[in-house]
């Protein structure tokens, strides 16, 4: 039997499968905590996993963007099932800005990147595909730490406030400010790395980080709004992407 046909035949199992493990994940989300948030980030994920369209055959580049959304995408949804509130989206004026300028940004990162692997025809090597899933497990990983230290209360999509919330300042939170969104881009460096395509990763990631800077920029004035002072000294002493050398 060719070896061709199997390494293809494989590869299309595994992304069917990941496409319906991951469409019954969302599905469950929904009915959990069904609203604007969970339908939006679970088709950011889910649109570059629909099997169809790779022409002649699928490449290991397709089946590793399909690892990432599979995985990450669950992960996403695990989190704001969690801490999404019903009365979190307010659809206002700064809402919409909010999805345009930080949420279309870094959707059109993850599902340009990912459609950029999909259509590579360039074999990924052991050696390649282990250090891009080394990166992807290391922004994971970052990314639920970042989420469970900060708390349900705390984490949120929109920029609101809750009833005694408090100011974090503890662990990854005493050194960055937001190291939630650095987890995000390291992730999303591994979505680009997987594309093996200089100018498409680097445009992607300069999106991603448009997008996040955009949400910074206009989270860091609620919470000097929110916390005054104490926002100030926080800020002095930490980094915004990355620990400061000098403290």
């Amino acid at each position: 039997m060719d070896q061709t046909w199997l390494v293809e035949h494989w590869a299309f199992w595994w992304v069917t499968v990941n496409f319906l493990i991951y469409l019954i994940v969302f599905v469950v989300a929904l009915c959990i905590n069904c609203n604007f948030t969970i339908i939006m980030v679970g088709t950011i994920y889910l649109l570059p996993l629909v099997p169809l369209g790779w022409g002649t055959g699928i490449g290991s580049r397709f089946v590793m963007q399909s690892i990432h959304n599979t995985v990450f995408g669950i992960i996403e949804l695990v989190i704001f099932v969690i801490t999404v509130k019903p009365t979190d989206a307010t659809f206002d004026r700064a809402h919409v800005k909010q999805l345009l300028g930080h949420t279309l940004p870094i959707a059109a990162a993850l599902i340009g990147l990912s459609w950029v692997s999909r259509m590579s025809d360039v074999s990924l090597g052991k050696i390649e595909g282990a250090a891009i899933l080394a990166v992807f497990l290391a922004g994971s990983i970052m990314r639920i730490i970042a989420v469970y230290q900060l708390g349900s209360q705390a984490f949120k999509f929109d920029i609101v406030f809750r009833d005694q919330q408090t100011l974090r300042q503890e662990k990854l939170y005493g050194w960055i400010r937001h190291p939630s969104y650095t987890a995000m881009m390291i992730v999303i460096l591994a979505y680009a790395l997987t594309t093996h395509h200089w100018l498409a990763g680097g445009l992607g990631l300069a999106s991603a980080w448009f997008g996040f800077q955009y949400r910074i920029h206009h989270e860091e004035k609620a919470l000097l709004e929110q916390f005054g002072d104490e926002y100030v000294k926080y800020r002095n002493k930490t980094g915004m992407w990355f620990p400061k050398m000098i403290r």
